[in-house]
């Protein structure tokens, strides 16, 4: 592999190293070698001359379905994600490797050299292959990806699983078919879903750039033998779990029902809790959960933009962050701006942490924000020290950033992390290199035919267009509306402190 001396305007070395430096970066056979003036320590390497730019670490985001086209693209408009969920059975699902691929090729340019896929089934009947689609995509792109085993046992339908229940032994045959799949959605019970894992790990073993983690659907899809199984085998491999949890209202009401001592502390005697463990969304983690989370040294992966969107709520950021919970930042292929600018997403997490009043949290400064974007996301895949970081002996993960690009004038006074956290975006991303490989240099991808990438992606979506349950699916809306809106409030009370923190516990129903 060529090595390589990455010559910048500065450098920002992590989280931990905010201060913005001139020094120059020597990369050799896919690790950084040295840091330090160029003149000393880069004799034989190819010299890339980054002038007016800044070097951070590569960025990771850390969750995301490998949808290279949007929902929203794919006709599906924003609303509550119940509803949305449901909606998305109208059309045929997208080609695996097809999606992934742009999807990977969108977060390249943004800046970001890992990713963690959560699960992601797209309804073929093999989805083995499916899982294998999206690692060759992420293995032709370049991108260091995590890649989640789904897997899902109840509640299909809606939730908790005993009206799904109801519904599946009421519902008429023709809506019963549309509401239920007609074979496994994922590999199946816990020895299948364990035999892939098996597979996939001895098919990957030789890669530097793909992981796999276990990525049960949710704690409201996903029964207790089927996570105490996956947790077991995990524990024996060292294999991160990810997984959604409490990300709506809905699911608040749904678990309330299921973990009546609440789901941490249900997910720590199943064994499912642990510093490899990463939790996307947690809008609703009461005080109690976040205390069991932190103690385990779980991540949070914060999702602010799709939390919007999809009506789910806004994660008290600032209360996460003082109780000392590690947290990540995501884009869930559904950003604030439809995109895989994640350091928008970033910024965005930020400013909706901070509160209104005086007493009130601020919000994370730069180097929090940072922290969230590069080490929180690498813990959470294995990687802590690996990658996240600018440092010798750390895989060389590393993206410039167009300074100059940043404002036709910045005051000296303000400090470069504060201005690239306040300011960046995708578009002043000028390189990326992940695992010393450059894959997007100034608008260009040196191994990837952009174009076509996208033509496939698009191929690919107009086929998903054929129209199929319309009719159905629109009576399953209107029966699972009911269903959520009965439920919504009932023996529940929420109060909310300064922190903007949520206690969520159930009052009497008289």
């Amino acid at each position: 592999m060529t090595a390589y001396l990455l010559c910048p305007d500065l450098t920002i070395r992590g989280a931990e190293e905010p201060e913005a430096r001139p020094e120059a970066v020597l990369v050799e056979d896919g690790v950084i070698a040295a840091i330090g003036p160029a003149d000393a320590i880069g004799a034989g390497a190819q010299r890339i001359e980054l002038n007016g730019q800044i070097l951070l670490p590569g960025l990771v985001n850390a969750h995301q379905h490998g949808r290279g086209i949007t929902s929203l693209q794919l006709g599906y408009e924003d609303g509550i994600l119940e509803h949305w969920m449901i909606d998305r059975r109208r059309r045929r699902s997208m080609d695996p490797y097809a999606a992934t691929l742009l999807a990977a090729a969108e977060m390249i340019a943004a800046g970001v050299t890992a990713t963690i896929q959560a699960n992601t089934p797209y309804g073929t009947g093999d989805y083995a292959n499916e899982l294998r689609g999206s690692i060759r995509a992420y293995t032709e792109a370049g991108l260091r990806a995590m890649v989640g085993v789904g897997a899902m046992d109840r509640a299909f339908f809606v939730y908790p699983h005993e009206a799904d229940e109801h519904f599946r032994a009421t519902l008429p045959e023709d809506l019963a078919r549309a509401a239920y799949p007609s074979g496994t959605v994922y590999a199946g019970d816990g020895p299948a879903t364990i035999a892939l894992m098996e597979s996939l790990r001895a098919e990957t073993a030789g890669s530097t750039l793909i992981s796999l983690a276990y990525a049960p659907a949710g704690p409201q899809w996903v029964s207790d033998g089927l996570f105490a199984a996956l947790a077991a085998d995990a524990k024996r491999n060292g294999t991160p779990i990810h997984m959604h949890a409490l990300e709506s209202w809905a699911q608040v009401r749904a678990l309330q029902r299921l973990y009546p001592e609440g789901l941490m502390r249900r997910m720590e005697a199943l064994g499912v809790l642990g510093p490899l463990t990463s939790l996307a969304h947690a809008v609703w983690l009461s005080d109690d959960d976040l205390a069991v989370a932190a103690r385990h040294g779980v991540t949070v992966v914060r999702n602010p933009g799709s939390n919007l969107r999809l009506r789910a709520g806004i994660a008290p950021l600032a209360a996460y962050l003082e109780l000392g919970v590690s947290v990540a930042i995501g884009t869930d292929n559904t950003a604030i701006n439809d995109d895989e600018d994640l350091l928008a997403e970033l910024r965005l997490a930020g400013r909706l942490a901070g509160g209104a009043g005086w007493r009130e949290a601020t919000g994370p400064d730069a180097r929090a924000l940072l922290r969230m974007a590069t080490t929180a996301g690498a813990s959470a895949m294995g990687l802590a020290g690996q990658i996240g970081i600018i440092g010798p002996g750390a895989r060389a993960d590393i993206i410039a950033i167009d300074r100059s690009a940043l404002g036709s004038y910045v005051s000296p006074a303000i400090a470069p992390l504060s201005l690239l956290m306040g300011r960046a975006g995708a578009r002043h991303v000028r390189m990326t290199m992940c695992d010393g490989r450059i894959l997007y240099r100034n608008g260009h991808y040196p191994d990837l035919d952009i174009e076509a990438v996208r033509a496939a992606a698009a191929a690919s979506a107009s086929g998903a267009e054929e129209v199929r349950n319309a009719e159905n699916v629109e009576k399953l809306l209107g029966i699972a509306n009911r269903h959520y809106v009965d439920n919504e409030h009932a023996g529940t009370a929420v109060t909310w402190t300064p922190l903007a923190r949520n206690w969520i516990a159930p009052i009497s129903e008289d």
